[in-house]
């Protein structure tokens, strides 16, 4: 009887043994999956890793954290970028994971922010472009429309119907009124000379803002009010066809109007840096404190093709996230 239980007790030690190294090992392959990129392959793995300890911390961690990444990737696939932007801010949250996953999952989120303000403002666009009667189309808007790679933009998919329509709606109209274009030319050349369309002004006013927001240290609002609308339109049409952003077409415009470029000092410097924290804070979750040790002018270089929209301020997270990972 003494001899069958001591060699019970042996089976045992033997058996509690191999499941601590399957478990190390599991959690060591699923790392190296992480660092070559197989998600799919990871998940197995740390999954093994909590067959042999089912209430390991670490493993659940790192296998949840895995889990966030595959499913935020599927969502943007299927086309469902808010879906995608919930998940993934819930995993960048899970505490005790790995440090190789807490960088990947930092990077998606600002990926997958910046997808959803593309998308966000590709369905503001088209949706106010379906709605124009005049044939006068944002030839920006259709030229993007066009150029959409939806294979490469997988994210974009649920507005594919929309932005159809839109090409298929301003195709029509433009044929329908080419026979009558010289004679259309005509008549708007010397009226425009004029009068501006109630489209150009507003279109001048939107400018205005957009001018202001991107730099708000750099551009005087109340001088840019006292330029004529038809000079920020003619900037504003001469930019977009050179490819140039709102501060393109500032720069243009202050060639005529100098007067619209504030001077600047260090403490307006200052205030420029601080208003682009405080959007970093609120709207990429950025560490406040790690901010504010970077120096002014490397946020605001950060900032300097635009902040005005959510892609803008994306690709403004991003630049500054790739010197200063500790900023998630």
């Amino acid at each position: 009887m003494l001899v069958v239980g001591l060699v019970a007790c042996g089976n045992k030690k033997t058996t509690s043994s191999d499941s601590s190294s399957g478990y190390r090992n599991s959690i060591s392959k699923g790392l190296d999956a992480v660092a070559e990129n197989k998600m799919d392959k990871a998940l197995t793995y740390f999954d093994n890793a909590l067959t042999q300890k089912p209430k390991d911390t670490k493993a659940k961690a790192y296998r949840d954290q895995t889990q966030s990444y595959v499913d935020t990737n599927s969502q943007l696939k299927a086309g469902e970028v808010q879906k995608a932007v919930t998940t993934i801010t819930d995993g960048v949250k899970i505490k005790n994971g790995a440090k190789s996953l807490d960088t990947k999952l930092a990077k998606l989120k600002t990926s997958a922010k910046a997808d959803l303000a593309e998308y966000r403002q590709l369905d503001k666009d088209v949706t106010a472009q379906l709605k124009v009667t005049d044939g006068n189309y944002s030839s920006d808007v259709l030229n993007q429309c066009k150029n959409i790679d939806w294979n490469k933009k997988p994210y974009l998919s649920k507005l594919k119907s929309k932005v159809n329509k839109l090409l298929k709606q301003s195709n029509q109209e433009s044929s329908s009124s080419s026979s009558n274009s010289s004679e259309s030319s005509s008549v708007n050349s010397s009226s425009d000379t004029k009068t501006v369309s109630a489209a150009d002004k507003k279109e001048a006013e939107e400018m205005r803002q957009t001018i202001v927001q991107s730099e708000p240290g750099k551009w005087d609002s109340a001088a840019l009010a006292q330029v004529p609308d038809s000079v920020i339109v003619a900037a504003t049409k001469k930019s977009n066809d050179a490819g140039g952003d709102p501060g393109t077409t500032a720069n243009m415009i202050a060639e005529q109007y100098p007067n619209i470029k504030k001077k600047t000092s260090s403490a307006d410097t200052k205030a420029h840096a601080d208003q682009i924290r405080t959007v970093l804070v609120n709207n990429q979750d950025f560490s406040e404190a790690v901010l504010n040790d970077i120096p002014d002018s490397e946020v605001i270089a950060a900032a300097k093709g635009g902040f005005a929209t959510n892609s803008d301020i994306a690709r403004t997270a991003g630049t500054l996230l790739q010197n200063h990972p500790d900023l998630k």
